[in-house]
């Protein structure tokens, strides 16, 4: 005997969707996307455009420590970025922060002069001489960032701070000169990165140094037409020679920064490199070892 099963129930009836349904649908989700792209852009302005070297000029001329040490700690962590290349061929930043520098290591001596002319001793010194601490930590960071660009912009500063030996701040004044003179040894280095660019980005650099070379003054122009030079463009007034600096520099009272000077010709080379190797081959470690003030 069969049994006969009910009939299946009628399928549900179809009706065509809401404006409310398509909106939660479509919209709603759009929405969020937009919001978040908004937001990330706007994240990206301010962290990026923070980054370009207006502002981080901006930033470092600005009084305020705080705002001062961050935007070098940022540039610091730029620079050292391989990724950095088009921030490490501004030829305008090259030059913008070599001015700084000088400026900068300009201040710092005269205040060191002045507070020695008071009568105040480095050597037994109560808080007078610590009182240049952020101008000497300030000095120091422009010294690294001016050796961390491809091109050779901070010759003529550097050279002008390793043969600064007159200070009467003796142990920070070695520190400074020492600095100096690895910073000059580091952009010897640096600068190889210019033959490996393309040659449309050369030819622009290049460009650019020699219309600074031809309307700014002092160290600026020294600076641009050293670059020019070690960019492979023609000898010419003005040129600070990195093996002059050197040779000088082997003939320092401080053996430690002979020793520099020695490790420096391994990025530099010039007319003089060869006979200034053989003078320090000779050096039986004459002259004094000052100890800096993180030495124990």
């Amino acid at each position: 005997m069969s049994v006969s099963l009910p009939p299946p129930p009628d399928l549900p009836p179809v009706q065509p969707p809401s404006g409310r349904f398509i909106a939660q649908l479509f919209l709603v989700p759009g929405l969020i996307v937009f919001v978040v792209v908004l937001f990330v852009l706007a994240i990206n302005f301010v962290f990026v455009s923070g980054h370009t070297p207006a502002q981080f000029l901006r930033r470092l001329d600005i009084d305020n420590a705080d705002i001062r040490w961050r935007a070098a700690s940022d540039l610091a962590q730029m620079l050292a970025r391989k990724e950095s290349v088009a921030l490490k061929t501004d030829v305008g930043f090259a030059l913008d922060l070599s001015d700084r520098l000088e400026k900068a290591f300009a201040t710092l001596v005269e205040e060191e002069a002045k507070l020695a002319k008071s009568g105040i001793n480095a050597g037994n010194d109560a808080g007078g001489f610590r009182s240049l601490q952020a101008q000497r930590t300030f000095v120091n960071f422009l010294t690294a960032a001016v050796g961390s660009f491809d091109v050779a912009v901070g010759v003529p500063i550097l050279g002008e701070m390793v043969a600064a030996d007159k200070s009467p701040d003796v142990p920070n004044d070695a520190v400074r000169r020492r600095a100096a003179l690895w910073t000059l040894a580091k952009l010897g280095s640096q600068i190889k990165e210019f033959d490996k660019l393309k040659p449309e980005q050369r030819q622009l650099i290049v460009s650019k140094l020699r219309t600074e070379a031809d309307e700014s003054h002092g160290l600026r122009r020294k600076a641009a037409r050293t670059a020019l030079f070690y960019a492979g463009e023609a000898d010419g007034p003005d040129v600070v020679h990195a093996d002059d600096i050197l040779a000088k520099s082997a003939d320092a009272d401080d053996r430690f920064l002979r020793e520099l000077t020695g490790f420096a010709f391994n990025s530099w080379d010039g007319p003089k490199a060869e006979a200034t190797l053989v003078h320090l081959l000779d050096d039986h470690g004459q002259g004094t070892l000052v100890r800096t003030p993180n030495e124990p």
